[in-house]
């Protein structure tokens, strides 16, 4: 594991190097650098990820600390990704569902379009996927209702891979008529 620094890596390069890790305590290693270091959100999504991967797999290492509040958190997992993939079409796993959809963007928006995310503010399915709509910090300001936002449509495919994206519109954090004129508009 000593060679292995999450924060070194894009959220991507960080799960292909995951893939070759199968022992738990390593992969909690890893989720604590990363906690402690850039502490992104993806970076340990990622992680979590795949320490339920090698639970899966049957990898007994640490059986007693896999009980209790891990197994309620997986369980409630599966209920919600059970319940949204009703919603996106598939059961069998053929399709992702709209949490994984979710996940997938929270986690690669920010490196795709080079800006940090700010929210996601809308994820639909269409016929040929899936489309994100998200809020990118494209400038900081203080006080931050003065950041200035980037709304973008992320086009997704049934995978879930991101296969293109575009701005939509610019706007101030603060700006309540865009919110206002929003109903009128539709």
């Amino acid at each position: 594991m000593a060679d292995l620094d999450p924060g070194e890596h894009t959220i991507d390069e960080l799960r292909d190097e995951l893939d070759d890790i199968d022992d738990r305590e390593t992969l909690e290693e890893l989720r604590e650098a990363e906690t402690d270091g850039e502490d992104r959100t993806g970076a340990k999504e990622a992680i979590d990820e795949r320490l339920d991967a090698v639970d899966d797999e049957g990898d007994s290492d640490g059986d007693e600390s896999e009980s209790g509040e891990d197994e309620e958190s997986d369980e409630e997992d599966d209920e919600n990704e059970g319940s949204d993939e009703s919603a996106g079409g598939g059961q069998d796993g053929d399709t992702v569902g709209i949490v994984d959809i979710r996940d997938h963007v929270q986690q690669n928006a920010s490196d795709l379009i080079g800006r940090p995310l700010d929210g996601i503010v809308e994820i639909e399915r269409t016929d040929d996927g899936w489309r994100a709509l998200t809020e990118i910090i494209e400038r900081r300001s203080v006080p931050d209702t003065q950041d200035i936002l980037g709304r973008y449509a992320l086009d997704l495919d049934d995978s879930g891979r991101i296969i293109g994206y575009r701005r939509l519109e610019r706007y101030r954090r603060g700006d309540t008529k865009r919110d206002e004129e929003a109903p009128a508009g539709g």
